[in-house]
């Protein structure tokens, strides 16, 4: 018999949902509230060293209040969500020697650390820049996964977490037909539908209204959505990837804490933490 599986998120869910937020600007907080009344989680991107800092700029022609959020606020403010590292000074890792590009990554991961009392294992690439020599110094300096700018359009998840390209972005003319073509995709998965941008964008062109009607949406349909930040994402698909099988592949045993869930012939199956299970023929 063919004992093939698929991997399924916790509760035995199929689809996920995440969003991942840059520069940690005042409009964060306005994000931060939206996203706990509808239940989701994100993850924000800071740079350490620009907290408390900006003002009125020119932001792709059009004048925006770019203020970062005080040092102070970040531990109530992103309370549920996860806060990852965005560079220190917001600096292009690619255009910087060695050297100069960890120090940017540790600098950042080391004092937002001090700041929250959690561990900082996430990225995501100032402007977008990175290439395989960014992603060997983010490995050495504790990084787990970064996200980069290049939108799929599709709910895959990456085989490489260093370069883990987002679904879209929230201006994307595609967002809502892709809900709604993630919402009713029936196959067993898994899918993700990551979703980034900055919340600066919402004031400077007001249109917040685009984030409250995609949350709406999504909302209706939780039931059936495991809405996570994405170092919950990648910490329970790397627990998956440890899951050790038979030589026929019908027994699964699981050697981490985390209960895991899988499908086969359209029946969920669990595997709790560091148990055994034999899936029937």
């Amino acid at each position: 018999m063919d004992y093939e599986i698929s991997m399924l998120f916790p509760e035995g869910k199929r689809k996920a949902l995440t969003f991942s937020y840059d520069d940690g600007t005042i409009h964060d907080r306005r994000l931060a509230a939206l996203l706990n009344e509808y239940g989701m989680k994100g993850t924000f991107n800071l740079n350490y060293g620009l907290l408390g800092k900006g003002g009125m700029e020119t932001v792709n022609g059009i004048e925006t209040d770019f203020s970062r959020v005080e040092a102070e606020e970040v531990r109530c403010l992103y309370q549920g969500h996860e806060i990852a590292s965005h560079a220190y000074s917001h600096a292009s890792l690619t255009g910087l020697p060695k050297n100069m590009a960890a120090t940017e990554v540790l600098k950042d991961r080391y004092n937002l650390e001090q700041l929250t009392g959690e561990l900082i294992r996430g990225f995501a690439y100032p402007y977008g820049a990175y290439n395989s020599q960014i992603e060997e110094i983010l490995d050495a300096c504790g990084i787990e996964y970064a996200r980069t700018v290049e939108s799929t359009g599709d709910f895959c998840l990456p085989e490489d977490f260093l370069a883990w390209h987002p679904t879209c972005h929230h201006e994307d003319e595609r967002l809502m037909a892709l809900a709604e073509k993630f919402c009713r995709e029936e196959k067993d998965g898994p899918f993700v539908f990551y979703l980034w941008g900055h919340s600066y964008e919402f004031a400077q062109k007001n249109n917040w209204e685009l984030m409250e009607n995609f949350l709406k949406y999504m909302a209706q349909y939780k039931e059936d959505i495991w809405c996570a930040t994405n170092i919950e994402i990648l910490d329970y698909v790397k627990a998956y990837r440890e899951l050790k099988r038979s030589t026929d592949g019908k027994i699964l045993m699981n050697p981490n804490a985390t209960p895991l869930y899988v499908a086969m012939n359209g029946r969920k199956y669990c595997i709790h933490g560091n148990e055994k299970l034999e899936l029937p023929s």
